[in-house]
């Protein structure tokens, strides 16, 4: 069985905000015990329980020295590119290297609105983003006139010294044909396995189109996950973190998650590991006090499963 690297996410609480000190335990154990990634639900405006992005990044290259990070996915219309390549270049210099950028148009309409970024004009404000992103960690002098960016002779210092994957977000065919074209990989975000395979089957297809081979795109997913030994126990709980949700209902994100006993979870991603998933993150559907019940058993009883190592030996 091929090797799948677990992440793990941070933020998109519904049930409260974590205080410091349990986000900064959900770190270290997650360093602990060898989960390959933690990913942060990206906003800009304080109206969700959330903290932002980059100071907490910048915390958790401090803090680790293994565990890789990244947006999920940072919001690049609402962000000028320079500021986003300075920003991810030093992270990745704090970091030794272990920052994964991730980019998207953002989902939020009243953040665009906020931020006075047209709806129609995101996805080639992304595009060129992603381009001038490129350039400024490659080159030592760029200059760029484009439809949404301009400016001259720009330099970042400190420049990666090895190259920064750019995974893309997004389920529309203009997001999937961006991955096809730029991305490093996909990564989709509350998908079911069928809607994942769909997905994967579209970028290849695009990918042949712009003269690019689609195993040199990787493949990954957000997954929401619940594990209780009592499998009905961790569907009741599950459906009470989503209760009162308009926009992810439980019935609907129950098909799009991992949800019930160890055995039930594993099977679930199996399915999509099935259609090419070489990457996910479990993002807990859990009140804050259950956070690191919900990291042990995504780590002791899942990961193992997905990754040729020894279980972990979790230390209290």
């Amino acid at each position: 069985m091929a090797s799948i690297k677990m992440g793990i996410g941070l933020g998109l609480w519904h049930q409260g905000m974590p205080d410091a000190a349990t986000l900064f335990e959900y770190i270290d154990k997650a360093e602990a015990w060898g989960v390959d990634s933690v990913w942060l639900s990206d906003h800009m405006m304080g109206n969700r329980e959330e903290v932002a992005i980059v100071p907490m990044m910048a915390a958790i290259a401090a803090r680790t020295q293994r565990l890789k990070f990244g947006p999920s996915v940072m919001m690049m219309p609402l962000r000028h590119p320079i500021a986003v390549a300075r920003e991810v270049a030093t992270l990745a210099y704090l970091s030794n290297g272990r920052m994964i950028m991730a980019a998207g148009l953002g989902a939020d309409k009243q953040e665009a609105e906020a931020f006075k970024v047209p709806l129609k004009a995101r996805g080639g404000m992304t595009d060129e983003s992603i381009a001038i992103l490129r350039r400024l960690w490659q080159e030592s002098d760029v200059t760029h006139h484009g439809k949404h960016y301009q400016f001259e002779h720009v330099t970042i210092t400190p420049r990666p010294q090895q190259k920064i994957d750019i995974w893309i977000g997004g389920r529309s065919d203009a997001a999937l044909k961006r991955v096809a074209r730029v991305g490093d990989g996909w990564f989709a975000s509350f998908v079911t396995p069928q809607e994942f395979a769909e997905g994967i089957e579209k970028i290849a297809a695009f990918a042949q189109e712009y003269g690019r081979q689609p195993e040199n795109i990787e493949s990954g997913s957000i997954v929401f996950c619940h594990v209780d030994p009592d499998g009905d126990k961790a569907r009741r709980d599950f459906a009470a973190f989503f209760a009162g949700n308009l926009r992810r209902p439980p019935e609907m994100m129950l098909g799009r998650s991992a949800v019930g006993t160890p055995d039930e979870c594993r099977e679930i991603l199996q399915r999509y590991c099935e259609h090419g998933l070489t990457k996910y993150a479990l993002w807990p559907a859990c009140p804050p006090d259950q956070l690191i019940r919900q990291l042990a058993f995504y780590a002791q009883e899942i990961m193992p499963c997905f990754e040729r190592r020894n279980a972990p030996v979790l230390a209290s």
